[in-house]
């Protein structure tokens, strides 16, 4: 089982070193794991979009995918480009308040998320994306909080890691997103149809 997630956003919004994060606490959760970083040509201010592909076994899909079980857009100027990218049944998370007017792709799932909001009240304006990974890790089920946390300590001089421990936690228990989203780690099921010639409801195969 593969799962691929997408982060698009501007230079300063954070969104490297978050992904770097999610790859590094994937895999101490025993993923197989691979990040791929692609840049704009400016310094600071550019597009960036990174991206992970996790798995259960053995990847099979390289680091530069058509489409992804989420897509994630931290900036407008991104949209274009990671939103295509959301799979049928997928997920589709903007940043709430930066990102606006966006309806959902054709088949996949909507959610905004407060992340530039939640890395302000913590004084960590460049920790948007890390407040988006830990929002849309806590309530799916991606990867534990606790794993970013620890992959943090690897990954961050200690001079700046007071900061984005609080961002990490900044997703209170009580901001949890919608009931319905399906967990990434576990067969999602197609709905039941009636077999006339069995006369009894059938479930299609684990996607």
């Amino acid at each position: 089982m593969e799962r691929e997630i997408v982060m698009g956003g501007i230079g300063g919004q954070g969104v490297q070193l978050a992904t770097k994060l999610l790859a590094q606490a994937l895999n101490a959760e025993a993923k197989h794991v691979m990040h791929f970083a692609a840049f704009g040509g400016t310094m600071r201010g550019g597009n960036v979009e990174c991206t992970v592909v996790a798995g259960t076994e053995a990847l099979l899909a390289p680091p530069i995918i058509p489409s992804a079980w989420m897509a994630i857009a931290m900036h407008p100027n991104v949209v274009p480009v990671v939103r295509p990218k959301t799979r049928d049944g997928g997920l589709f998370v903007v940043n709430g308040g930066v990102v606006v007017g966006e309806g959902a792709p054709e088949g996949a799932r909507l959610l905004a998320i407060p992340a530039a909001k939640l890395a302000e009240e913590v004084g960590n304006l460049q920790g948007a994306a890390m407040a988006m990974l830990a929002a849309v890790s806590e309530a799916t089920g991606l990867v534990s909080v606790d794993r970013l946390a620890g992959a943090l300590e690897a990954l961050t001089p200690p001079y700046r890691r007071g900061r984005f421990r609080r961002t990490l936690r900044s997703w209170r228990p009580a901001r949890r997103m919608p009931e319905g989203i399906w967990r990434p780690w576990t067969p999602r099921l197609g709905r039941r149809r009636w077999s006339r010639r069995r006369r009894r409801w059938r479930r299609p195969s684990a996607q």
